[in-house]
């Protein structure tokens, strides 16, 4: 099998008859961008071989060379499938392809870009990719949101402390608190199914920016290619990036949202709270201090949130001013929108795996609930209930409270004597108003913490997931693939 690579002398670029000198060595070396969209060489090779066969449609190449076109582009894949290329010869993928095309099956293959200009190649390319990247995210994120529920369900009964400002608030059940990051996933999988019916568009048609000179069937390559539709306007086609756009602030959302999860995490995991514990599996040691261990999963899910808002940040700046069309800034996206998926997708296969196996120190959480006054809102809430006013309610349980903690005792410590003092709607079923339990119970609401709406939400989040599974499965429907494309094309020239 013959290798991929460059002939000793210069190659020709796909431009160069305009251009009378070869560019210099300082320029190749700065515009070169095969390293980065190499990543786009099956997705390049599909649209070829679909654009082929769309040319062969209206007359422009005759079913001998579709037949030889597809042949050599299957041979380059293969070689690319096990790297053995030599990318120094070349400015990008495009270039590769079409210049081993030639090499494979000879002048024929100076066809193949009739009507097509890389403009509205890559915008192809990097459509068929996304599809496929967001498909990976939806599945990733599915299963943590189905962990996040097992995790819920296991511990439905256990009562932990609900924070504001870092500061003990109300009691909580434990699956209520799991189920709130449950929820801002939930919305990150929305976006991201928009990101998918947003995106697929076919841009082929659309040339460099004013449309294609040749009739071509664009509604026929939708159908090989698996697009929902084409596009409508060839300048917004080959200058419109919003479909990366769009996916990096889903990514930066999932992001900001672990990163939190993983910040709750790493408090409750310290010394001073112990109210969970990190499997050994996700933790690391210290080089000189042995007795630490470190929750360096969760940390690095944290500071990798920041490169991926950051390359939101990148990518927003990359096309702040550019001119109408195309421009070859664009030639920057590809890195930036592959980082961010990178870092994401890595984060979240690793810590769906975290929440699935966390221990929960139950004795420590329940020491820590009797202390903070966590029952107080409940107090004033009884107050109400009884004929009081909400304003003196909070009032008197205010002035309670700060008794309390100058005399050093709980409130259930307080005599129902001195609690009539402070109030006549206090009466002998107090205590058992602000046990706990009773708080829990008390909050009526279906998005509150009443362990019944718990357990029902629960069932019914679990029922959205098996719906978003079935939509992700038809999702998957839509993304090309090589071999269903040849078979296609192959069925349509019998």
């Amino acid at each position: 099998m013959k290798y991929l690579q460059k002939k000793a002398e210069k190659m020709d670029k796909l431009w160069s008859g305009r251009i009378n000198s070869n560019t210099s060595k300082i320029a190749d070396d700065f515009t070169f961008s095969l390293d980065i969209d190499i990543n786009l060489y099956a997705q390049d090779i599909m649209g070829s071989i679909a654009y082929s066969a769309g040319l062969e449609k209206i007359g422009i190449i005759s079913k001998d060379d579709l037949k030889k076109m597809i042949k050599g582009l299957l041979l380059i894949k293969n070689k690319l499938d096990k790297n053995k290329y030599d990318k120094s010869g070349y400015e990008d993928i495009h270039s590769l392809v079409e210049h081993e095309l030639k090499k494979e099956i000879g002048d024929s293959a100076g066809k193949i870009h009739t009507g097509r200009s890389r403009n509205d190649q890559i915008v192809l390319d990097e459509k068929i990719y996304l599809k496929k990247a967001l498909v990976y995210i939806l599945e990733s994120l599915t299963e943590l949101e189905l962990n996040i529920i097992q995790s819920a369900e296991k511990n439905i009964d256990v009562i932990f402390p609900a924070y504001t400002h870092m500061q003990k608030a109300q009691p909580v059940l434990f699956s209520h608190y799991l189920m709130s990051f449950f929820e801002k996933f939930y919305r990150d999988i929305n976006k991201l199914i928009q990101n998918f019916e947003d995106c697929d568009y076919l841009p082929l048609g659309s040339g460099a920016c004013t449309g294609s000179g040749y009739e071509i069937d664009t509604k026929y390559l939708s159908f090989l290619l698996k697009f929902k539709d084409e596009g409508k306007n060839s300048m917004d086609e080959v200058s419109n990036r919003d479909y990366f756009q769009d996916f990096i602030y889903s990514l930066s959302c999932i992001m900001l949202h672990l990163s939190r999860f993983c910040e709750d995490l790493i408090i409750y995991n310290t010394n001073e709270f112990s109210f969970i514990e990190l499997k050994d599996e996700f933790c690391t040691g210290s080089s000189i201090m042995p007795q630490k261990k470190n929750p360096d999963i969760l940390e690095l899910i944290r500071g990798k949130s920041a490169i991926v808002v950051g390359n939101l940040m990148q990518f927003e700046v990359l096309q702040k001013s550019l001119p109408t069309s195309y421009n070859r800034d664009f030639q920057e996206d590809k890195g930036i929108v592959f980082k961010a998926f990178n870092e994401t997708f890595s984060s979240l296969n690793i810590f769906k795996e975290v929440i699935k196996d966390i221990k929960l120190n139950k004795d420590n959480i329940n020491k820590n609930m009797r202390e903070g006054f966590l029952e107080a809102t409940d107090i004033a809430d009884y107050l109400v209930k009884k004929g009081e006013t909400f304003r003196n309610a909070h009032n008197i349980t205010g002035k309670m409270i700060k008794y309390c903690i100058e005399k050093k005792i709980t409130v259930k410590e307080l005599g129902i004597d001195f609690l009539k003092t402070q109030s006549p709607f206090f009466s002998d079923d107090f205590f058992d108003n602000i046990d706990l339990k009773s708080c829990i119970n008390a909050k009526k609401t279906d998005c509150g913490t009443n362990k019944i709406n718990v357990k029902n939400n629960l069932k019914h989040d679990f029922d959205k997931m098996n719906k978003i599974k079935i939509i992700i499965s038809e999702l998957k429907l839509r993304i090309p693939d090589i071999t269903t494309l040849i078979k296609t094309v192959e069925n349509e020239m019998a």
